[in-house]
């Protein structure tokens, strides 16, 4: 018998390239369907930021001799490291990059940086991505659709700009449009070097948590390299890819290669990123996750404690941007009050008042809207541990779900009070110390720990929302703060009705020190933020617990 023996078929190739990208085109439909909101929200905000700018400061600086007043304001150590300052302050188009564009652009990168995160290693994390890839999808199509998207949406940001400042004539007189299409492609530049960025530490870090600190903490210590730099001689500055977008100068310079460098940087991390998933493990990253440590401290048992941990990140970061907010604000007081009494009497709109009390109140209302957004962020934790399923195991044994909620709302209820104390006494004791008067540390303190009842009352407003749509918390309570932001900082120069500040929270604390303590409205705060937060709470204690 003869044994016939089959030849075995040539093994297949396969064939890379193409077949790495199968299935970009609906990936990208799907990462736009699944985003459009933010997408949308995010364009919107960014662009009309600098076109409230623009305008606003053309009607304030209507004359040379104010945007030579503003340029010699702006000329200090403090402005220049942490917004940078434009080498023609002094005109409408510098004085409008000075006030916006580092605020603009760190925006646009840190939001990249999440929305790359979102749609990468979180859904990675989740299994949807394994999910996704059962289907003809390659391996590369997930990322690379979320980069496309991104990518179209800094392009977008930055021809928005461009158009905005075209239209609001910032562009020197005779010098054409290359100022305004420089601003506008700055602004782009920074947001592909954090699409760069989250695209590498998406595939460094095994979390989506670990992805978005690891990329966060690159481009803010970009940030922080470049103010070195400013404060130095400027060598750092070209060290940072954020100063080398600074340096392109727009309605001066008007330098295009530093943006060039930005666009190399920003499409070689991608290539790394690229050639980093196609050799690690699903479900993995470079840096593996660290097995926690065999025994953990008692205080963890608590969900204080608890909370203390997972938040120890925002809680530092928060307490240093109030305390760097803080000492910005009481250096420039009196140059700032200078400012407004040349400017007259749209200062007066501004402030709600003139002298050094009434520019006092609005910085303290600053400080206290910064230490809102701390309040809230850390409200917002509660839901987000729902969500993710951190709180089922916690609630698997004698813990009351009450007594949880309770215990964590101790962070933004007593860490807040904390922030607007400190912000307010350094705010006070920095203008004390240029006036020889220490009694304003305790001035300020109080009149910045007077906004208390109204943070109290967006917290409850996140817990009532937690208790009864808890799906709605997150989205809502932030659009209430933005909305109350814009309408209490800027309602007067927008010419909203006057009902409607006056219903605001922070609109009904007294204006200290221009005006005379009230307790009746801190009063009545506090009872609103308490029935909001018992409401919630009560809700919170009987509903089923809603993962995402």
């Amino acid at each position: 018998m003869t044994t016939t023996l089959a030849r075995r078929a040539p093994a297949r190739t396969t064939r890379r390239g193409a077949d790495d990208l199968a299935g970009l085109a609906p990936m990208v439909r799907l990462v736009v369907r699944r985003n459009r909101v933010r997408l949308v929200v995010w364009l919107v905000v960014l662009v009309a930021l600098v076109a409230y700018v623009a305008s606003y400061y053309r009607e304030l600086f209507s004359t040379q001799q104010a945007l030579d007043e503003f340029a010699a304001v702006s000329d200090t150590p403090g402005i220049r490291a942490l917004t940078g300052l434009s080498p023609v302050a002094n005109t409408l188009g510098g004085a409008v990059w000075t006030k916006s564009w580092m605020t603009l652009a760190l925006s646009l990168a840190l939001g990249v940086v999440f929305l790359v995160t979102r749609n990468g290693r979180a859904d990675e994390e989740a299994g949807r991505t394994e999910l996704l890839r059962s289907r003809a999808l390659g391996v590369h199509a997930h990322a690379a659709a979320s980069w496309v998207v991104l990518a179209a949406l800094c392009l977008a940001v930055g021809a928005g700009v461009a158009a905005v400042s075209v239209s609001q004539g910032l562009d020197p007189q005779g010098a054409g449009i290359a100022g305004s299409l420089v601003l506008g492609a700055s602004v782009t530049g920074v947001g592909l070097f954090g699409l760069g960025v989250a695209a590498v530490s998406g595939q460094v870090a095994a979390t989506a948590r670990g992805a978005n600190a690891l990329a966060a903490c690159v481009v803010l210590g970009c940030y922080v390299l470049r103010m070195i730099g400013d404060l130095g001689d400027g060598t750092l500055t070209w060290a940072s890819p954020i100063g080398w977008a600074q340096e392109a100068q727009p309605f001066a310079g008007n330098r295009w290669w530093p943006l060039v460098l930005l666009v190399v940087v920003s499409v070689g991390l991608c290539a790394v990123a690229v050639a980093v998933e196609g050799v690690r493990d699903q479900g993995t990253g470079l840096l593996a996750a660290r097995p926690g440590p065999a025994s953990a401290p008692a205080r963890f048992g608590s969900p204080l404690g608890l909370g203390l941990r997972l938040q120890r990140g925002p809680v530092v970061g928060w307490s240093l941007a109030v305390v760097l907010t803080a000492l910005l604000f009481g250096s420039v007081v009196d140059a700032m009050n200078d400012l407004m009494d040349d400017v007259g009497g749209d200062a007066t709109a501004i402030l709600g008042g003139t002298g050094v009390s009434a520019l006092l109140a609005l910085l303290v209302s600053m400080i206290a809207l910064v230490t809102a957004v701390f309040a809230i962020q850390s409200a917002l934790t509660l839901r987000a541990d729902e969500a993710t399923g951190i709180l089922e195991p916690q609630l698997a044994g004698a813990l009351s779900r009450t007594r949880w909620a309770l215990e964590r709302l101790v962070i933004p209820v007593v860490g807040s009070a904390v922030l607007l104390v400190v912000g307010g006494a350094i705010l006070g004791a920095v203008h004390g110390s240029t006036v020889d008067d220490p009694a304003q540390a305790a001035v300020m303190a109080g009149a910045a720990l007077a906004y208390w009842p109204a943070v109290m009352v967006l917290v409850g407003l996140a817990v009532a929302l937690l208790g009864w749509a808890p799906r709605l918390a997150l989205p809502v309570t932030w659009g209430v703060l933005v909305a109350m932001w814009i309408a209490t900082m800027l309602g007067e120069v927008l010419g909203l009705p006057a009902w409607l500040l006056d219903a605001l929270p922070f609109a009904a604390v007294p204006y200290l020190p221009l005006e005379e303590l009230a307790w009746t409205p801190l009063v009545v705060l506090t009872a609103v933020a308490v029935g909001l937060a018992s409401t919630g709470l009560r809700r919170f204690a009987r509903r089923d617990v809603e993962p995402a």
